[in-house]
């Protein structure tokens, strides 16, 4: 049986000169994130308005990511750095995301009367 070997592949002439695959990869990162912005939606409820943004596609028979934010914050406190970190690009590139907000948590939401 043949032995595998690894072989090194270079572009020829890259995109952009000067770009290192680093910083390409760095690029691509940070015009998903400026492209992904979500869709934000209200629905009421007895208990007030909730909102929510759904990030991504939904696809068929693929399961969804559901957050819900931790007391005293709302998704985007809770939940946009580990979202944004780069090891997680690939997984959510796969997957919807739906980030529900607590009544009254939402940004731009009025304070809570006393």
């Amino acid at each position: 049986m043949a032995e595998l070997q690894e072989v090194q592949i270079t572009e020829e002439k890259p995109l952009l000169p000067g770009q290192t695959p680093e910083t390409a990869k760095e690029a691509e990162l940070a015009a998903r994130i400026l492209l992904d912005q979500g869709q934000t939606h209200s629905v009421e409820t007895p208990y007030g308005s909730v909102t929510f943004t759904v990030y991504g596609t939904p696809k068929p028979k693929r399961p969804a990511i559901f957050t819900y934010h931790d007391v005293g914050l709302n998704y985007k406190s809770c939940f946009q750095p580990l979202f944004r970190f780069g090891d997680m690009q690939e997984i959510i590139q796969n997957f919807v995301r739906v980030h529900v907000d607590a009544p009254g948590m939402e940004e731009g939401a009025p304070v809570f009367p006393l």
